[in-house]
């Protein structure tokens, strides 16, 4: 997904790739919200990737309003007269096609993650440089599977599921693969499930409410780690923790915490520094001209990128390898995190 480099003083060799032009062209990370820890770290990564190519960040939240994250995109255009480029999470997948009218029109370039309609593609648009998404279905399968084995008898149990905002695709994705690991699980059952919006509060309120009709729960399964650490206060209130594990995805701090102190069994670590970087690094190489949209290749203007599996066993290399290590970005390899296309 990124190369990893010894010394902070070969980020510069970005330089020449993303193709800084003298003049400041702003960094627009459009994002939900920051009190979100790993939407927050949007901004970390937007901000490393600022300081190397000598740009200036703008961070625009929409906490969790669709018409004020495209009418906040418009009045950024509007005030840099176009002197943009934009790395976006959708608020929802419906937002796309109002938020590229916008930019196609404006000239401004842009790269999306995560949300978009099936039936709308990167490479319809001049403009919208790449859309990329870690795999949803693998990530929902993986955290599944290691949810169930930590049931008293391993993968024979019951549990509650909690999912994402439910017009988003990556969370019809990541509910897609837990049913996939049950169909290969016979004696799982899934007895209730809820959608919490991604919200940790909303998924305590959900889990407290579920627990009174499903005592004997195994697992709570969760579509993403903030909702996974709601479930867990809900869990704690009830002398539940450690005993009734939780899932994640996104590999947050607190999330991989709770996974060394026993209480949660596995998450995906997403590295969101890495998508905001990467993301400015395309666009604005687009802009500069260093980077002709019309020539890449269809396969790699949507695709899937790699993200890392952290369980019980491997939780603490991955502390010792990407919490706690420095590292640094190859803004230079524009697309070295494709896994697969997608279609």
């Amino acid at each position: 997904m990124r190369k990893l480099f010894v010394f902070m003083a070969l980020a510069v060799l970005c330089l020449t790739a993303i193709g800084v032009a003298g003049e400041k062209t702003a960094l627009g990370v459009a994002i939900r919200t920051l009190t979100n820890p790993y939407q927050d770290n949007y901004r970390v990564g937007g901000e490393l990737f600022a300081k190397v190519s000598g740009q200036e960040l703008v961070v625009l939240t929409c906490e969790g309003s669709s018409e004020k994250q495209v009418n906040d995109i418009k009045s950024l255009v509007a005030r840099t007269k176009g002197d943009v480029v934009f790395m976006i999470d959708p608020n929802e997948a419906t937002d796309v096609l109002p938020i590229a009218i916008a930019l196609e029109e404006a000239g401004v370039y842009y790269a999306t993650w995560w949300n978009k309609p099936e039936d709308i593609n990167a490479w319809d648009y001049p403009h919208w440089v790449t859309h990329m998404s870690f795999d949803g279905i693998s990530a929902g399968i993986f955290t599944a599977t290691e949810l169930f084995k930590t049931f008293p008898t391993p993968n024979k149990g019951k549990f509650i599921a909690i999912q994402g905002m439910l017009s988003n695709s990556i969370a019809q994705d990541r509910f897609n693969g837990v049913q996939q690991a049950l169909a290969k699980f016979p004696d799982v059952q899934m007895v209730a499930t809820e959608s919490a919006d991604w919200d940790r509060t909303k998924a305590y309120d959900k889990v407290k409410s579920m627990l009174v009709a499903n005592p004997d729960i195994d697992g709570v399964w969760c579509a993403n780690d903030n909702m996974g650490l709601g479930a867990l206060e809900a869990l704690r209130e009830r002398g539940l923790a450690g005993k009734v594990k939780v899932t994640g995805t996104d590999g947050t701090d607190e999330l991989i915490d709770a996974i060394v102190k026993g209480e949660a069994a596995a998450t995906v670590y997403n590295d969101s520094k890495f998508q905001a970087g990467i993301s400015l690094a395309q666009t604005l190489a687009a802009k500069n001209g260093k980077l002709v949209v019309a020539d890449i290749p269809k396969e790699k203007r949507q695709f899937f990128c790699s993200a890392v599996n952290v369980s019980q066993a491997n939780v603490q290399d991955i502390i010792t390898n990407y919490i706690k290590g420095s590292t640094v970005y190859d803004y230079e390899d524009l697309f070295g995190s494709f896994v697969r296309t997608m279609e």
